[in-house]
This record gives structure tokens, C-alpha cells and sequence, in this order.
């Protein structure tokens, strides 16, 4: 398995697909922040509008793909920038919620989800900039890109049995892609993705990912990438503003937290298996990370899953 796609399936990921907006007329639609470690992302599949971010203004057109990785407030409006309120329906369709304008004919279509990550993924999203703003229109290298998100619109708007597990397969698919595509347009210059694309010290993070138990000091990080202590440090100071042994810890507290959340072993057992040889020194690393201790993320996590099912 290759770097990128151990990092994804390391991160739990998953999405869903909430609204379908269906707009006529004049109209402005406010998001608010997302909460940390949910990614909103929006797909048009009709029409044009208007996206702002803080001041930033742009065009918003059938083909587009649009994630915020921090969860910024932003807000979609008519193509001539409309500001007044207006009139909405909301009904049930498939697996979606359809919102629409009352007129009678629809201009603008957007399939609105979310990508979850939890907080811990921070140096990943870190790594992405604040707006990823993807047009696949005419893009015969997006071909891929576009299939699934039309794809991902298909199955929303079905009732079949099995779609839940199908979206959130494409969810992950979909996100991989977006940042594989942006690897390959070379967007990401720091940060985790950026080591990841960087051949010299890929090689080290690969290792790390691929057995986060090992214990991994920068001499052997160095060895593994075949460079010298020194060297390796100062490349990796180039393209990412932590040290190796942060990146090396941030990615055992992402697999710890994952554990803890979706596995029922013993926080020693998930100690172990993010290279910790005690519970106390495993505890003490995790909260410095994650400012709360396993068991009481692991309580937390459980509540929060609980409610969500409710």
C-alpha cells in the first residue's frame, strides 16, 4: 500500500452527504464555522453562483468541487451577489434532505456534505489550504473526480439497501482524489502532504505510517530515507514547520484516537500499539496531544456516538 493510501485508511474517515439545494430567483445561503475536524464540501451540478469566503469572492459553477479542511464560514449567493432572504421548501429525498427556493424551476443545484476527520487530524488539515476549489468542467484529467461525484449524487438520491456503506466508500474515494490532486498540481509546498510527495524523506514517513509501534528515533528515521542525521533534519525543516518525532507522535495519537473510538482494546493494548511501553507514558503523551486522557476520549467518543444514533 502506497503512502497516501495508508495515511487515508489510518484516518477513519468518514462522510456523508447531507442536502441537495435546488435555487431559483434571488437567494443567500450563510454556513456557519464547522466544528474542528469536519470538512464541509460542496459539489455544483447546475447553474452558477457566487462563493464568499471572508472577503474573497468567486465564481461557483456547475462542475465545481469546493471543501473548507478548517470548516470556514462561508456563504453561497445568486450569480448578481443577491442578499435578501428568501423563501425555502425542505422534503425528504432518498438519503437527503432537499432544500429549494419555491420557484418553480431550479437554476443552481449543489449537493452539500461533510467529510469527517475528528480533531485529531489536525496536521493533516493543517497541510491543506484554507479553500480547496477544484473545476472540473471540461477537465478530461478530472474524469475521475467528476464520475465520482456524480456517482456519490446517484446513490444519495436512492433508498437501496446498502447505499449508507457505499457513501461512505465514496466519501473516502472522493477525498483521496481531491488530495492527490492536489499533490500532483504541486499546491502543497509544507506539511504532512508535502513530505509525502518529497522523495527524500518520504521514505521515513512511509515507515512511520506503516508501523507507528517501531521505536523510531531520528537517526533511524535518517537511515531509513539514506541520508545523514543532519542532512535529513534540515530538508525536513524545510517543508514542515514541526520536527520528525512531532510528525512521529502526531501520528500515533491519530491512530490512538481512532482506536479508542471505534475498538473495544484495553488502552494498554493501544498503547503498545502506538509504541508506548507503558500506560502512564502512553497517557501522558496522549495528553499533550489531545488535552483529555484516553479513557476519558474514549467515554467522550462513546457519548458522542450514542447521541448521534439517538
Amino acid at each position: 500500500m502506497d503512502s497516501l493510501s495508508a495515511l487515508v485508511a489510518s484516518m477513519g474517515l468518514r462522510g456523508q452527504v447531507d442536502l441537495l439545494c435546488r435555487f431559483a430567483g434571488a437567494w443567500s445561503v450563510p454556513q456557519p464555522q464547522a466544528p474542528p475536524g469536519q470538512v464541509p464540501y460542496h459539489v455544483v451540478l447546475a447553474g452558477a453562483g457566487v462563493l464568499e469566503v471572508g472577503r474573497l469572492r468567486r465564481p461557483f459553477v456547475a462542475g465545481d468541487l469546493v471543501l473548507f479542511p478548517r470548516g470556514a464560514a462561508h456563504t453561497m449567493r445568486h450569480a448578481d451577489g443577491a442578499t435578501m432572504k428568501f423563501a425555502e421548501v425542505r422534503r425528504p429525498l432518498g438519503r437527503l434532505v432537499e432544500v429549494a427556493s419555491e420557484a418553480p424551476l431550479s437554476d443552481f443545484d449543489v449537493l452539500c456534505g461533510t467529510f469527517e476527520l475528528g480533531q485529531h487530524h489536525a496536521l493533516l488539515l493543517e497541510a491543506l489550504p484554507e479553500v480547496v476549489h477544484l473545476r472540473t468542467h471540461g477537465r478530461n484529467d478530472y474524469a475521475g473526480l467528476h464520475a465520482l461525484m456524480h456517482t456519490m449524487r446517484h446513490e444519495s438520491l436512492q433508498a437501496s439497501p446498502g447505499g449508507d456503506a457505499v457513501i461512505a466508500h465514496l466519501s473516502a474515494a472522493l477525498f483521496t482524489v481531491v488530495v492527490r490532486t492536489l499533490m500532483d498540481e504541486g499546491d502543497l509546498r509544507q506539511g504532512l502532504l508535502a513530505l509525502l510527495m518529497d522523495a527524500r524523506v518520504a521514505p521515513a514517513l512511509a515507515a512511520v505510517i506503516a508501523a507507528p509501534a517501531e521505536p523510531w528515533t531520528l537517526e533511524r528515521l535518517a537511515g531509513v530515507s539514506r541520508m545523514s542525521r543532519a542532512s535529513f533534519a534540515r530538508h525536513f525543516a524545510e517543508l514542515s514547520p514541526v520536527t520528525p518525532m512531532d510528525v512521529v507522535t502526531a501520528l500515533r495519537m491519530d491512530l490512538a484516537a481512532r482506536l479508542l473510538r471505534e475498538t473495544p482494546r484495553s488502552i494498554e493494548m493501544i498503547g503498545e500499539a502506538c509504541g508506548y511501553t507503558s500506560r502512564a507514558a502512553f497517557g501522558q503523551a496522549f495528553k499533550r496531544v489531545h488535552g483529555t486522557s484516553p479513557a476519558a476520549f474514549r467515554r467522550q467518543a462513546g457519548e458522542t456516538m450514542s447521541a448521534t444514533k439517538v
